[in-house]
């Protein structure tokens, strides 16, 4: 009795039915080397396991070759990258068409990778699949990036248009309780000083005379009568 045989979505092996196993998530059938266990023990294929422990990132899996492109088309119009490259650009790896099928790389609208470079003013030139390099070429400015020229009448229109702004009071400065309270005491010392003449904070020191003739110590002598 012949089994019946089918291929892995992920490694393109041709196996057995029972030799494959269904991925809990996308419903693909993969290859028991293919495959894995989530946390609640599903079977899950390795490019689901590998969405669920990555970050999430804006925009798609081919936005950071865009914003590559991008700031390359500031120095130069031709651009030639490796598949490693690229895989390091998207941090990911490619999928199995982009390393054996050249009409993945066609510049087209209707893929996500097609728009990372056609978005952006960039078009494929060459693909070298025994070398595994591309060749990029920029072909126009991406959108957005023109700026009219200023003329003496856009300016007078954009002056115009502006809306009328008034600048905003300052606020105002009070000081602090602190301050305050110190400034008082202060008043209240001057006030005290020129009411009541200068207070002496030190009695003034006796002369050498008046320390004989007065001295407290020295007990009263016995007069004869």
């Amino acid at each position: 009795m012949l089994l019946s045989k089918d291929e892995c979505a992920l490694c393109k092996r041709i196996a057995p039915n029972s030799y494959l196993r269904r991925c809990f998530r996308c419903g693909r059938f993969y290859c028991f080397d293919c495959t894995t266990y989530d946390q609640e023990g599903y079977t899950i294929c390795l490019n689901c396991a590998r969405r669920a422990v990555s970050p999430t990132r804006l925009g798609t899996k081919y936005s950071s070759l865009s914003r590559y492109l991008l700031r390359r088309g500031m120095f130069t119009d031709r651009v030639v990258l490796r598949f490693a490259d690229i895989e390091g650009i998207i941090g990911n790896t490619l999928p199995f068409a982009a390393l054996r099928d050249p009409n993945w790389w066609r510049n087209t609208h209707s893929t996500a990778h097609g728009r990372a470079w056609v978005d952006v003013g960039w078009a494929l030139e060459s693909i070298d699949m025994s070398k595994r390099t591309v060749s990029f070429v920029r072909v126009s400015q991406p959108k957005g990036t023109r700026r009219r020229a200023k003329t003496k009448e856009n300016r007078k229109t954009e002056f115009f248009k502006r809306p009328l702004t008034f600048p905003r009071p300052k606020k105002q400065m009070f000081p602090s309780k602190t301050k305050i309270a110190k400034v008082q005491a202060r008043l209240r010392n001057i006030e005290r000083q020129t009411a009541g003449g200068r207070m002496l904070t030190k009695l003034p020191s006796r002369s050498a005379y008046e320390k004989r003739l007065f001295k407290p110590e020295a007990k009263p002598s016995k007069t004869s009568n």
